[in-house]
């Protein structure tokens, strides 16, 4: 059979929309087909939009997060029902709707079902995956399934796990791949990134370094092999261990995402986020240390965030040297409790899934106006990658970070330029 995924594209308000890193889901799935003898394609619409109307394939699946998830609706028309299966996280949280728009839905991980329901022999609506135990039984992806890509890609993705303990009252991570760890075997990994001929790998567990015995196995492995590029995403509590961040560095690691969330502290409560303002800055100063950058990550307008909290936390990005920052707007996405409890007090305003990608306000803040939050993070995002700080760290021969921060600068003013009427468009009642 013929089977084409296809990943839609974000509507092109999210700052980082014309960042192309493919979602592993597809790709795996993709790959796993093409073992059985399947004739796979995929298509990531920010890498390239076929024409609709020729594609001959037996069935469309498409993958889907909440923020692309109105851009997917809008491609499964295009099709008969009968030739669209659904599947991806806003799918599996709401499968309800999804199945409006496709012959099956799968929830959850699709790995050990996906041959079943293309083959015909799972027919049920709503089909529920089940995580793979062994990761390592998972082929590696095939890259060269996505069209339009230039291999190697630029940054290549990698999962090494799945899974988190956690509880963060906003992430969906967990409704979708539980809450047990699952890891790769360190051997896996290098394995599959020996076998890639990319050169900056990208490690897109949501806690790189959760299994830390794994990690220097594995970190170790990279020196060996001379692996000299990639980045991750971390927590704080890992600053208390230096071996490891000596490793990383040694490793090559070029910098880390950190999700910081906020610098208040009853936000940081309310998000169930098991740090403090403390621990942040300890993490910041022993990343730096190694000389590892950071990008950090915070999540603004919980019901304890004032709009001076927006510019509190500016203040302390700079004040704290870390080298790029995302600000997100708070946003409920299906399934998760900020989601239930917003819902619940019918503070949600819109459900228009385009803007559900934390950059846009879509309910009602506690102690500030929607409008506020609105202007606030735009502004802030303004002043952090300005054209003027970008300088500044050019002529103090900070070539690396003014090069990221003014990559930053033009991302956020096309951004703005684009949608600089948006708090207008947040209704009255709710300004």
């Amino acid at each position: 059979m013929k089977i084409t995924f296809i990943e839609p594209r974000s509507t092109g308000a999210n700052v980082y929309s014309r960042i192309s890193i493919p979602l592993l889901g597809p790709l795996y799935l993709g790959t796993i087909l093409k073992k059985r003898g399947h004739t796979v394609e995929i298509y990531k619409e920010n890498i390239f939009i076929p024409d609709y109307s020729k594609l001959d394939s037996d069935i469309i699946g498409i993958s889907m997060l909440t923020s692309t998830a109105k851009r997917g609706y809008e491609i499964a028309k295009k099709f008969p029902k009968e030739r669209v299966i659904m599947g991806g996280s806003h799918a599996s949280l709401m499968p309800e709707e999804a199945i409006k728009f496709a012959r099956q839905v799968v929830i959850g991980e699709a790995d050990s079902v996906i041959a079943d329901v293309i083959e015909g022999k799972n027919t049920s609506t709503f089909v529920q995956g089940s995580p793979i135990d062994n990761l390592d039984e998972l082929p590696f992806p095939d890259f060269s399934l996505i069209k339009g890509a230039r291999l190697p890609l630029k940054i290549t993705p990698i999962s090494t796990s799945r899974g988190c303990p956690y509880n963060c009252n906003f992430c969906s991570v967990t409704k979708f791949f539980g809450r047990n760890y699952r890891f790769r075997s360190a051997q896996s990994v290098i394995s599959e990134i020996i076998s890639n001929a990319g050169k900056f790998f990208f490690f897109c567990d949501d806690n790189f370094a959760a299994n830390t015995k794994r990690t220097k196995e594995l970190l170790c492995l990279m020196i060996k092999n001379k692996i000299h590029q990639w980045s991750c995403q971390v927590r704080t509590d890992i600053a208390n261990d230096d071996e490891l961040l000596w490793l990383m560095a040694k490793a090559g690691c070029r910098y880390v995402c950190v999700g910081f969330e906020s610098i208040n502290q009853k936000t940081l409560l309310a998000y169930q986020k098991r740090q403090s303002v403390s621990q942040i800055k300890e993490a910041i100063r022993a990343f730096h240390k190694h000389r590892i950058k950071v990008h950090g990550m915070f999540v603004l307008g919980s019901d304890e965030d004032s709009e001076k909290t927006v510019w509190e936390t500016l203040k302390f990005s700079l004040r704290q040297k870390i080298d790029t920052i995302q600000f997100m707007i708070l946003t409920p996405l299906p399934g998760t409790e900020v989601y239930n409890f917003l819902e619940a007090q019918k503070r949600i305003f819109t459900k228009d899934w385009g803007l559900y990608d934390g950059h846009h306000v879509v309910f009602k803040p506690k102690r500030l106006t929607a409008k506020q939050l609105q202007t606030s993070v735009f502004r802030a995002y303004g002043k952090f990658y300005s054209l003027f700080r970008s300088l500044a760290l050019f002529m103090k021969f900070h070539f690396r970070n003014a090069l990221f921060r003014f990559m930053g600068y033009r991302l956020v003013k096309k951004w703005k330029r684009q949608n600089i009427n948006l708090p207008w468009l947040i209704p009255s009642s709710y300004q």
